[in-house]
Formats: C-alpha cells, structure tokens, sequence
C-alpha cells in the first residue's frame, strides 16, 4: 500500500506540535553547604534562584495564514516551527517590486513614479520636435497665374483706315481647308486639306491627274486657300475665267493679263486672281485702302508663295 505524502506531513506536524505544548520541567537549584569565608571576609549570604515559568506555547490554525516567526531560544518555539514548516513546505511567492497578482491570478505590472516620469518627459519632447519642425517649414511661395493680353487689331501702315469701334479682329486661318478641285482629274469634287496645303496636295487628294492633262499649267508650290476652286486643264485647253469675274466698271479694267486694282475690286474680281477664294477676297477688301502692293503682305492669309503669285497681276 502506497503511504501518501500529505498525510505524513500532516501526522509529523501533529507529533511536533504535541511537543509544543507539552510542560517544560523546571530545574530547581538545590542549595548546598556554606562557603566557608577566608579570614578577614564576611561569609555571603546564600541566594535562593527564582523559579523559571513555562514558556508559551504558540497556537498554530491549519488555516491561518502564515506569519514570520521570532525566533526564541526556547524548545517549545523551535517545535513550532518546525511543524510550519512540515505543514507548509512551498515557500510563499512574494510580489517584486515591478509585478502584483490579481484575484485571478494574473499578473500586473506595476509601473514605480520615476519610470512614469520618465515616459511623460520622452513623450512631451517628442510631441514639442515635431509641433517644431512643423511651425519652422517655409510656406509655399504665391505664384502669379500669367493674364492673356488681349491686342487690338492695328490696320496697315499707310491705310488711314481706323479700326471700326466694337469690331473683332479678323479670324484666323481655319485648321481645315476646303478646296474644289475640277477638271482633269480623277476624283473630281470638294477635298478637306490641312493649313499650308499646296495645289499639288488638292490634285492628290482628288485622285490625282488622268491622262491629257496638263498639270504644268499650274503653280503646284502654291498656297491653297479655304474655299478655293482649282482647276487642273488638258493639252492644249485654254484656261477661261470664272464665270463671276464678268468685267465691272468698278475693275477699272478687263479680267485677264490686266492687274486688278487692291482698292477699287469687287469681291468677285478678286476671287478671279489665283489663290483668292470668297475669305480671302473679304479680308483684303477689308484692308482698304492700300498704298502699295507690299501691303498687301498684311492681310491674314497671304503668305510669301500666294504674294509672289499677285505681285503682277494686282495694282494700286
């Protein structure tokens, strides 16, 4: 049978503490004879020791928690300790300083009021850094957003013509050109072509020329204007004038090797130069008066090419 450890703690703590409790024996001193004292000395005077009262015996609850114990040069106190100690033999943890256990048993960590201190002061000076770096970045410098000039139309030198009060200045040249293209080619009809295209540009967008052609009856270097009509002749074809360029008196002239006065023109007559459609003949009427051929380099939509093209056959 197998001797079970708790109850052999328990019968030897019982055992040590009837020892305890048990009288201690008094020693009485007996006294013996008298001394003789040597000569000359008076003889002492006997002493009867005091009995010595029992110690103490200190009670000891199963259930008390245990409490430190003084240690007294007594039996009786050594017993009873000994018996604590059988009854209890696991030493009591005891809480450090930095952990606690809880009602559950948990620990807590305890944080003492130096290392608290501490923490604030490493927070406060981070906090004070950052409110700092933030407080000393430069601000973003204002950027001026540019304002569109706004000009006004100025006429051509030597015009003596003043800009007509609440006019807008004179549109720019459409990004898209539309050109009638007639005659000897393939595709015969309105072509789109981009600013700045040629005449040879018109004759390949409209399927090119057949054959009896007579492509070098033309200027294929030069300049197409928006609203444009081309008209590409066979072999031995004679050009005609457009049916609008009918004689006027206001031309001053006959249509044909005679120049076209800039200041005294109809739009029709004016249409009839090449390179000069319906726009393009409104903006130079527009322009009047014109001292001199050179001005009209000025009109909008007249480039190098298309001046070359009416310096002889315009006048003023």
């Amino acid at each position: 049978m197998t001797a079970d450890p708790a109850s052999d703690r328990d019968d030897v703590a019982r055992r040590l503490a009837a020892l305890a409790r048990a009288p201690r024996p008094v020693v009485t001193a007996v006294p013996g004879p008298p001394v003789p004292a040597p000569p000359g000395r008076r003889a002492p005077v006997p002493v009867t020791p005091a009995p010595v009262p029992p110690a103490p015996v200190p009670l000891v609850p199963s259930t008390a928690v245990p409490r430190p114990v003084r240690w007294a040069p007594t039996t009786a106190g050594a017993l009873a300790h000994a018996a604590q100690t059988v009854r209890d033999p696991a030493p009591q943890e005891r809480p450090t300083s930095r952990t606690s256990r809880g009602p559950s048993g948990r620990v807590r960590w305890a944080v003492d009021a130096r290392t608290a201190g501490v923490a604030v002061g490493v927070v406060a000076l981070l906090v004070g850094a950052v409110v700092l770096r933030a407080a000393s970045a430069p601000a973003g410098e204002a950027v001026a957003l540019p304002t569109p000039a706004v000009t006004a139309e100025v006429p051509a030198a030597g015009t003596g013509v003043a800009p007509t009060p609440g006019a807008s200045t004179a549109p720019a040249a459409p990004a898209e050109l539309l050109v009638h293209v007639v005659g000897a080619v393939a595709q015969p009809g309105v072509v789109h072509l981009t600013d700045g295209a040629r005449v040879a540009d018109a004759l390949d967008a409209a399927g090119g020329v057949v054959d009896g052609a007579d492509p070098a009856a033309l200027n294929l270097a030069r300049t197409v204007v928006d609203g444009e009509q081309v008209r590409v002749p066979r072999v031995g074809e004679v050009l005609d004038p457009p049916a609008d360029a009918v004689p006027t008196p206001a031309t001053g002239g006959q249509v044909g090797d005679a120049p076209v006065d800039l200041n005294t023109a109809d739009l029709a007559a004016l249409e009839g130069l090449p390179g000069v459609g319906p726009v393009l003949a409104g903006r130079i009427v527009e322009g009047r008066p014109y001292a001199s051929v050179d001005a009209l380099d000025d009109v909008p939509g007249i480039g190098p090419t298309l001046m070359a093209d009416l310096r002889d056959r315009v006048r003023v």
